[in-house]
C-alpha cells in the first residue's frame, strides 16, 4: 500500500496520540483493544486488505508511541474517544468509517452517544455497550492485577498464558510486553468502572452498523443482541467457532462481512450478505 504518513496529535488534555494513514479513498478507522497497537492491524493484514480504503489506525494512550498518563482517570472512554476525534480532526475528516476491536469498540459506542455525527458507519467487533465492570478479569485472568505490580508486563503475560494453559501467540505477546505496567494498571483500573453506554442512548442513533462477535464470546454476543435490539440501523452477526481472543484474529473471516457492509453503506456496487462459511446473521432492528 503506498502513501503511508505518521503523525502525532495532542489530545484536549495534551496527551500526545501517534497515528498513521495508509493510502487514499473513503477514510476508515481502525481501532485496537486494550494491550495492542496500531501495529496488530498492519501485522494482521487488515490494512493491506482494506487497500480501497485511505486506511487509519491510532495508538490509544496508554498503548504503543501515544503517551502514557498513569491514573485511571486519564483512560475514561470519553477520554479514549477524544483521541480519536483528534486524530480526525487533525487529518481534516470530519467522518469516518469505524471498526473497533474490544475497547476500540466501545469506544466506538462512546461516539455513537456523543458524536454519531463523525461516525459514516460503526463496526463492532467483539464489543459491548455494555459496563464492563469485571470485564479484564474474564478476559484475562482473575489476578492480573497482582501480576502487574509484582511481575510488570512479563508477569502478566506469562500469568495470562498460565491461565490460559498456552503461551500466547508470539505477535500478542510482544505487543503485550511493550506496555507499560503503571498505564496498564491503570486502564485496566478504568475498565472496571466503566459504566457503558445506556441503551436508551443508542436508541436515537442512525449510524449504519454492523456488530460481530463469537460464538464462544457470550459476553460480548449478547451484549451485540441487545444493543441491535434498540438502535434503528444495526445487525449483528455470529462469528462461528471464536472467542474474545481469537476473533480479531480471523482477517479474512471478519473482512468477509466488513467489506460488503462498507460497500452497501456508501453504495459501491459489491456482493453483500453473511459469507457461507459463518452464515449466522441477524438483523435485529427490523420487525
Amino acid at each position: 500500500m503506498s502513501k503511508t504518513r505518521r503523525g502525532v496529535v495532542r489530545a484536549p488534555d495534551g496527551t500526545e496520540i501517534a497515528y498513521r494513514t495508509h493510502g487514499d479513498g473513503e477514510p476508515v478507522v481502525l481501532v485496537h483493544g486494550t494491550g495492542l497497537s496500531q501495529v496488530v492491524w498492519r501485522g494482521l493484514g487488515y490494512v493491506d486488505a482494506l487497500s480501497d480504503y485511505q486506511v487509519i489506525t491510532l495508538d490509544l494512550r496508554g498503548h504503543g508511541r501515544s503517551g502514557r498518563p498513569s491514573s485511571p482517570s486519564d483512560y475514561t472512554a470519553a477520554r479514549f474517544a477524544s483521541d480519536v476525534v483528534a486524530v480526525l480532526d487533525a487529518l481534516a475528516i470530519p467522518r469516518a468509517h469505524y471498526l473497533g476491536y474490544s475497547l476500540g469498540a466501545r469506544i466506538g459506542f462512546t461516539l455513537l452517544g456523543v458524536g454519531p455525527d463523525r461516525l459514516t458507519s460503526f463496526v463492532s467487533l467483539g464489543g459491548t455497550h455494555r459496563s464492563t465492570a469485571g470485564g479484564p478479569a474474564e478476559v484475562f485472568f482473575p489476578d492480573f492485577d497482582e501480576a502487574l505490580r509484582r511481575g510488570g508486563m512479563a508477569g502478566f503475560v506469562e500469568g495470562w498464558g498460565r491461565h490460559r494453559g498456552a503461551p500466547l501467540d508470539p505477535q500478542t505477546s510482544l505487543a503485550f510486553r511493550a506496555n507499560d505496567p503503571a498505564a496498564m494498571r491503570a486502564i485496566l483500573a478504568a475498565i472496571e468502572h466503566e459504566p457503558g453506554v445506556p441503551a436508551a442512548r443508542l436508541a436515537h442513533v442512525t449510524t449504519p452498523t454492523l456488530l460481530l462477535a463469537g460464538d464462544r464470546d457470550r459476553a460480548r454476543l449478547d451484549a451485540s443482541r441487545e444493543a441491535a435490539r434498540v438502535m434503528r440501523n444495526a445487525r449483528v452477526l455470529e462469528l462461528e467457532g471464536h472467542d474474545h481472543a481469537t476473533t480479531l484474529s480471523d482477517r479474512e473471516g471478519v473482512l468477509s462481512h466488513v467489506v460488503p457492509f462498507l460497500r452497501a453503506v456508501t453504495g459501491v456496487p459489491g456482493p453483500v450478505g453473511a459469507d457461507a462459511r459463518n452464515p449466522r446473521s441477524e438483523n435485529l432492528s427490523e420487525p
